[in-house]
């Protein structure tokens, strides 16, 4: 058979697939409706705090007088003049029991994620304040999400910096107003747009990994084939030609759909195109590559689920680095949506030309998982 023949072969196969081009073509138009259609969402974070304030408590030692002004210009900050904060509840503690009490139900609010944070204003906080002392603020944080930890802690910042104004401690003391440099115009689909680095590139392998996967595991005997002089060369070509234009039709109705829904890009609308290209193409190649070393098709779907998950949970975008060792790093430097997340974050976050970095990994992502699936298709031992 010839290699047209073996195309064409390849061709009717995929076209027999329904539910693989379902997935592979109505999957990415779904997600990019439901992203392109919500507007808002920016980078800025809203956090809700609750309030405990012990000030009203007597002081002793270095405070012997006992003042009470301050938390109420701090909790009017969180309330009123904060713009990364809102208020859910304060507390006004006069005693152990009432601070007991307020702060069982704070511990109940942050459980019940009704609030981000709780802080507790100590005894002598405004006695501090008049005294010229920093006072000392007690925050409890739900330490379950690390990323989460850190914006708070980050946005904590404007408030405790507002009422040091207000308070007069600005003595050897900085406000650090963030600025955004790459960040997407209000008026643009902020969602989409902020979203499109990280779900396309896991949309476009996954449903390409998916659309290979069977491609030769599901062909079974190959009497027919072996019986003209048609090498098992020219069966993978075959493969890879046939499903590589099946993913150049996604990737083009990929690009046509995010431009039409908003797509905002400082970089090149073309080196945004080729970038879905190669992330499919990448994914094609792993596709085969399991086809090739699973014996049955139930394995191949059971490999590509965990190539799969393996390939997105060390992405480098779901564990935090400082977690990770650096030997797994490496790992994760070596996958391929390490490079094609970051890839797309550059072309239309940054504006910055293709990076030569992640382009080499990933086509030797592609070369490496192709050549691999090619010898061990060589070496298969195939019933005719």
């Amino acid at each position: 058979m010839s290699l047209g023949g073996l195309i064409k072969k390849e061709f009717g196969r995929i076209r027999s697939d329904r539910r693989t081009l379902i997935l592979l073509f109505l999957i990415p138009i779904i997600l990019i409706v439901i992203f392109g259609l919500t507007t808002g969402v920016g980078p800025t974070k809203f956090f809700t705090a609750a309030i405990i304030t012990r000030d009203d408590m007597p002081t002793y030692g270095d405070f012997p007088s006992n003042s009470s002004q301050y938390d109420e210009i701090f909790i009017s900050i969180m309330d009123n003049n904060s713009t990364a904060w809102d208020l859910h509840q304060y507390f006004n503690s006069t005693n152990e029991v009432e601070y007991n009490m307020a702060y069982l139900k704070c511990y109940n609010f942050l459980k019940d994620e009704k609030v981000d944070i709780f802080i507790v204003l100590p005894e002598n906080f405004s006695e501090s304040v008049e005294k010229k002392v920093n006072p000392v603020l007690f925050y409890y944080i739900d330490g379950s999400d690390l990323s989460a930890v850190s914006a708070v802690e980050v946005a904590l910042q404007e408030p405790i910096g507002l009422f040091r104004a207000e308070a007069d401690l600005i003595a050897n003391f900085s406000i650090m107003v963030p600025y955004l440099e790459f960040d997407v115009p209000f008026w643009e689909s902020q969602l989409l747009n902020y979203a499109l680095p990280l779900i396309l590139p896991i949309i476009i392998l996954g449903t390409t990994m998916n659309l290979t996967s069977l491609s030769i595991v599901s062909e079974g005997p190959l009497p027919r084939m072996l019986i003209t002089p048609t090498t098992k060369r020219e069966i993978i070509l075959s493969k890879l030609i046939a499903n590589s234009v099946i993913m150049f039709l996604q990737s083009t109705e990929i690009f046509i759909m995010t431009s039409f829904f908003g797509l905002y890009s400082l970089g090149s609308l073309f080196y945004f195109y080729l970038a879905l290209v190669m992330i499919g193409f990448c994914g094609i190649c792993i596709g085969l590559f399991i086809s090739a070393l699973s014996p049955t098709e139930q394995s191949a779907n059971q490999m590509y689920l965990i190539m799969f998950i393996v390939i997105v949970l060390f992405s480098g975008n779901f564990l935090p680095p400082e977690l990770i060792s650096p030997a797994m790093q490496y790992i994760i430097n070596i996958l391929p949506l390490s490079h094609a997340i970051p890839l797309i974050t550059d072309i239309t976050l940054k504006g910055l030309p293709m990076s030569l970095n992640h382009i080499l990994f990933l086509n030797l992502n592609s070369l490496i998982f192709v050549v691999l699936a090619y010898i061990i298709y060589k070496f298969k031992k195939l019933e005719v």
